[in-house]
């Protein structure tokens, strides 16, 4: 699982950059100019394409994952198999890594060799609506998304007030701690507002005789935009700010809230609890008491040495006066617009993601096995409550009920980028708060209004 959750960071970190030129490539609606043409990456199948259902069937469908590894296919292929008998189709299933998966699907699209289904990060929808590439779901399907999954859930897979496809992983953030390094500060209770955090992280620091922090109280995921932005956005919300205005015109998250959220986080620099040199792999090998992270970081935690049992996770610090509310994000299956057979396509797509006689559905069995990740249809969750509430996933699991969905909007993987940037700007003390956030706020109206036009 690990791997695979590596590969996670690095796919979101490749899309970023490649997404802007793919669209324009395409003809989007409302994308910028296009970049001088690049070199085409060779797409390398993860896994050769996988061929289910009846042999009779006279429709074919190909569907287009991330999920190539052996150990995936093999807890996948029999709940394919099993909606191919259903529906009565061929299903050829093709496989990518996740760091070639956008190129794949815009550049298919671009050479008329676009597939019938995909499986996608729900970050990229303005995009593709934008550039004309998906079919909307059918009337029953989208009734059955909006009655059976959370409000999150719903809000994540929408856009410009369409629902696009089926919601499948969900992933949360919260606060994640090393229970033995609060044992040993003394820290009995797990801390609820900055605050509380602040005054926790102080106790739980310790540093070496040169006065390096050996053992940090809390960690500032650094060099990745959704490991800055996301817990960043967390505690913003968690402080009563927004991120852009509801018509998606201009930037707020540089407004009071905003330069206070980017303060906590100064303040725990300034008090000396965090190590900025310190990574993800610090805190699994136990250098680190508490950070803020997503739920499916916990397949490390538990390949770790010291086990899942010595790690807890618990809901985001909220400041004074205000409620936590964590940021969460969706994966959604969706039917290109150019396929010939979007009927039946979404037919195969209802039957993965219906329950089965009281059980759950074919994809909750699916993310709970095979991915070891949180099933976004409310039912899953509870016909598979003795698989995501064990105690350390739980407080994601619960978290799901204010969560919000990380802003579906135009330009929304460049705004995150710049303002990752800003934001470690502020960290490495080069800008203040105000002046980085000011900055991000003005790069993001721009994109914003780009995209308007």
């Amino acid at each position: 699982m690990s791997h695979y959750r590596i590969n996670r960071r690095r796919f979101l970190q490749a899309s970023a950059a490649a997404l802007p030129a793919l669209i324009a490539a395409c003809g989007g609606a409302g994308t910028s100019t296009p970049t001088a043409p690049q070199a085409k990456p060779a797409i390398t199948p993860t896994a050769a394409p996988h061929v289910s259902g009846p042999s009779g069937a006279s429709v074919t469908l190909t569907v287009l994952t991330h999920w190539g590894d052996q150990s995936l296919l093999k807890a996948l292929t029999p709940w394919f198999e099993e909606c191919a008998r259903k529906v009565n189709v061929r299903i050829v299933h093709q496989t990518v890594a996740f760091d070639q998966l956008l190129t794949k699907i815009m550049t298919g699209r671009l050479g008329g060799q676009s597939v019938d289904i995909y499986h996608f990060y729900n970050l990229w929808l303005p995009d593709f609506v934008g550039s004309d590439l998906l079919a909307p779901p059918p009337v029953d399907v989208v009734d059955d998304i909006k009655s059976s999954y959370g409000q999150g859930s719903v809000e994540g897979v929408t856009y410009n007030g369409q629902v696009w496809g089926y919601p499948t992983e969900v992933d949360s953030y919260q606060l994640i701690y090393n229970k033995r390094i609060f044992d040993e500060a003394g820290v009995d209770e797990v801390p609820k507002t900055w605050d509380d955090v602040r005054a926790a992280a102080k106790r739980c620091t310790k540093k070496d005789s040169n006065g390096k922090i050996s053992q940090a109280g809390f960690m500032l995921i650094k060099g990745w935009d959704s490991g800055v932005v996301h817990p960043w956005l967390s505690l913003l919300w968690s402080n009563g700010g927004e991120f852009v205005s509801k018509d998606y015109s201009r930037a707020l998250f540089n407004q009071q809230p905003g330069v206070q959220t980017l303060g906590f986080e100064m303040d725990l620099i300034n008090d000396g609890s965090v190590n900025l040199g310190f990574g993800l792999e610090d805190f699994v090998s136990g250098k680190v008491a508490m950070t803020i992270m997503a739920n499916w970081w916990g397949a490390s935690l538990r390949a770790s040495s010291l086990g899942i049992k010595s790690f807890g996770s618990a809901p985001i610090p909220y400041n004074d006066g205000h409620e936590s509310v964590a940021l969460q994000y969706n994966w959604l299956w969706g039917v290109d617009k150019n396929s010939p057979h979007a009927d039946m396509a979404w037919k195969f797509i209802e039957c993965l993601n219906s329950p089965r006689k009281d059980k759950a559905s074919p994809m909750g069995e699916y993310l709970t096995t095979g991915l070891n990740a949180l099933p976004s249809r409310l039912s899953d969750q509870k016909a598979l409550a003795n698989r995501i509430n064990d105690p350390f996933i739980k407080p994601f699991v619960d978290a799901l009920r204010n969560a919000r969905t990380e802003p579906i909007i135009p330009g929304a993987q460049e705004i995150k980028t710049s303002l990752q940037k800003q934001i470690e700007a502020a960290w490495y003390k080069q800008k203040s708060p105000k002046e980085a956030l000011d900055t991000a706020a003005q790069e993001a109206d721009r994109i914003l209004q780009e995209k308007r036009q």
